[in-house]
């Protein structure tokens, strides 16, 4: 199912592509990627590599998750491979967010309230919830060495790994806490769990 975009879309779309490439300061480009992520991974993924020189209209293996991203990915240059990694670091912390911010819904929505009780692992989602966190400060420190002009290849690398293995860990506390209607196919969880194990084996 396609929709046409509104003009307020269309702007959207084209201030996220253009803060995506190079020129622009990759703390900027990581805070919008993150921004989208939340909302739609995969929109998020698409943009940023395309931002940074991936082809849409190339053919490319499919991915498990992050659909519609995998020609641009497929096609970016060597030499935007750094930055690539950075943006698909701000994707996943997209991904641990919705995941977070699903799992709450949930259990306002079902009357759950912290405690004792361990049939919901709260605590669990706790867990998740500061791994997101400490992902977020390394992915942004990362960014701003990038613009500062240091090395940051081990820092980007570093902030890639925690943030993918990040939005995992919070993914799975939030199946733990919605319990098995959390997995099935075709829902929320289930595509973030997706992205979020893609996101972590991409520009290795």
């Amino acid at each position: 199912m396609e929709f046409d975009l509104t003009p307020e879309q269309q702007a959207l779309i084209a201030t996220a592509k253009n803060v995506a490439s190079l020129p622009a300061k990759a703390i900027d480009a990581v805070l919008v990627l993150e921004e989208r992520a939340i909302h739609d991974p995969s929109a998020a993924a698409r943009f940023g590599f395309e931002g940074v020189g991936g082809r849409s209209s190339s053919t490319a293996e499919m991915l498990p998750g992050l659909e519609g991203s995998e020609a641009a990915l497929a096609s970016i240059p060597e030499s935007n491979r750094l930055r690539a990694r950075l943006l698909a670091a701000a994707v996943a912390l997209g991904v641990g967010h919705a995941a977070v911010k699903h799992a709450v819904a949930s259990m306002k929505k079902a009357d759950v309230k912290p405690g004792p009780d361990t049939t919901v692992p709260h605590w669990a989602l706790a867990d998740g919830a500061t791994d997101v966190e400490a992902a977020r400060m390394l992915t942004y420190s990362a960014a701003q060495s990038l613009d500062r002009g240091d090395r940051a290849d081990d820092l980007i690398s570093r902030a890639l790994e925690y943030a993918s293995k990040a939005a995992q860990r919070a993914v799975d506390a939030a199946i733990r806490v919605e319990g098995t209607s959390g997995y099935l196919k075709g829902g929320l969880l289930e595509r973030l769990s997706r992205d979020a194990r893609t996101l972590q084996v991409i520009l290795r």
